[in-house]
């Protein structure tokens, strides 16, 4: 575990030594519940001053915890059932995991469309966030959900503050050794008196986890009503692909029992979490790579195996993970509002792609001669830890830390595309006017993109926000005036 916090470490410092622009709008702060291997990097991403402009999505990652074998830490009994769940209905192909790509999408289809409305006690000036409405639209029906066992239900409603979120993109990620859930949350609306934004990262932690618990309870608790079936007595379930044994039941429970809901508190603080496209782009190009921990395998020491079959069947495990992403249909809104096409994968496919990149180049003689090193120990073979540490570093630097880059770019260009789009438009505009008073109109055409390249860039590299647009518009203006 030490050299795998050491490998984060690295990667992470090294991104920001080379000063890779981080977008606000998936933010870099720690989580209440942060992922083990990721403490550091977590620690190291808050003493980074990050003044890129906030955007309305942000994008969480949440895990299923390792087994407490000593049962020490509270739900354990609960998370042990989730466990159990996974493993019967979404697969435990152990080293040789089945993809189950119909039932990814019929557990998926619970989450895609969801709205999540935080409540908050406004205690001077500050947000404390005490319930979570859920909410499915397209059946009309909510629960509400405490946020603590020890909120008084009777608290002040005149006092409270709410912030929207809605679930725009998900998939599962579920193999052998892990479970965990990837949400990009869109920011609806703010309801309050006071700036939420210092806690819009605290706010989307709690959509996403309360969702992700309420769900997962769902199942369990409908594994507990229903007797097992021949196939599941028989261990089949496990190698067939069933959506039909997922709880599909959209229809949310406004009338969940005191247990239930203490479960549900139970569970949902006992997931790990992340977030942020720099966290997650290095937490899943890791994985891909052979070089992350497994949360259903905590005891094992992870050594970095690059020819080991085994290791990496992840790659073809991420594969279909990309294929079954879901996301929100809103080609109805139509092109210009700025929202994603239909069939577009947006941000978690860029993420799943870019990690796919990692674990290919992690294990590329051409990219990471290195790992010639370990050539002699075959498929099969462990090589000795002092040797593979060396290797590992080196797949970090030359295959891990270049793919994260590339993601983070790409995924602050598609924050930025519709300022760019928004610049380039008025700009245009601007030239079209000159252009009909001016005897060389095509000079002031050429002049316009001239002026226009700087601005580009600064907005695509995250660099320029949102509200100095106008700034740059107005100057682009005054110079081409000047020319006209």
């Amino acid at each position: 575990m030490a050299s795998c916090i050491g490998a984060m470490q690295l990667l992470v410092g090294w991104l920001l030594a080379v000063g890779l622009p981080l977008v606000a709008s998936f933010s870099t702060k720690a989580t209440s519940t942060p992922i083990k291997l990721l403490t550091t990097t977590h620690d190291v991403l808050k003493t980074t001053n990050v003044t890129a402009e906030r955007s309305p999505h942000t994008i969480n990652l949440f895990s299923l915890p390792p087994k407490d074998d000593k049962y020490k830490l509270p739900g354990e009994a609960l998370v042990r059932e989730c466990w159990r769940w996974k493993d019967s209905i979404l697969g435990d192909g152990r080293d040789y995991f089945v993809p189950k790509p119909k039932a990814l999408k019929a557990f998926q289809s619970l989450f895609l469309g969801m709205v999540i409305d935080v409540v908050c006690i406004d205690k001077n000036n500050e947000c404390s966030p005490v319930e979570g409405i859920l909410s499915m639209p397209s059946s009309d029906s909510t629960v509400r959900l405490p946020l603590s066992s020890r909120v008084d239900p009777l608290f002040d409603q005149s006092a409270t503050c709410s912030c929207t979120f809605e679930v725009v993109e998900c998939v599962a990620l579920s193999n052998c050794a892990r479970f965990e859930t990837i949400f990009v949350l869109e920011e609806q609306q703010q309801q309050t008196k006071i700036d939420l934004i210092q806690n819009i990262t605290l706010c989307a932690d709690i959509a996403g986890r309360y969702l992700t618990a309420y769900r997962l309870h769902q199942q369990i608790s409908s594994q507990r009503t229903k007797s097992s079936s021949l196939l599941e007595r028989a261990g089949l379930t496990t190698w067939l692909d069933l959506p039909g044994a997922v709880n599909t039941e959209s229809n949310l429970d406004n009338n969940l029992s005191d247990k239930q809901c203490s479960e549900i508190i139970s569970l949902a603080q006992r997931l790990s979490s992340m977030d942020g496209a720099l966290n997650l782009s290095s937490h899943l190009g890791l994985i891909a790579g052979g070089l992350a921990p497994r949360p259903n395998r905590p005891d094992r020491e992870v050594i970095f195996r690059p020819y080991s079959s085994r290791d990496a069947h992840i790659l073809l495990q991420l594969k279909r993970t990309v294929e079954v992403v879901s996301v929100v249909d809103r080609e109805e809104d139509g092109l210009e509002s700025g929202k994603r096409p239909k069939n577009s994968r947006g941000r978690i496919k860029t993420l799943l792609d870019g990690a796919l990149s990692a674990g290919k180049a992690a294990r590329n003689e051409d990219i990471v001669p290195e790992i010639k090193q370990l050539k002699e120990y075959g498929s099969d073979g462990t090589p000795p830890k002092g040797v593979s540490d060396v290797v590992a570093q080196a797949a970090i630097e030359k295959a891990v830390q270049p793919s994260v880059e590339s993601c983070v770019a790409r995924l602050t260009a598609m924050e930025t595309a519709d300022d760019i789009t928004q610049l380039r438009q008025q700009v245009n505009e601007i030239a079209s006017s000159l252009c009909l008073d001016s005897k060389d109109g095509s000079r002031l055409t050429k002049m316009a993109n001239e002026l226009l390249h700087q601005p580009t860039i600064l907005l695509r590299e995250g660099k320029l926000s949102r509200s100095e647009i106008d700034d740059v518009i107005r100057s682009i203006e005054v110079e081409l005036r000047s020319h006209a």
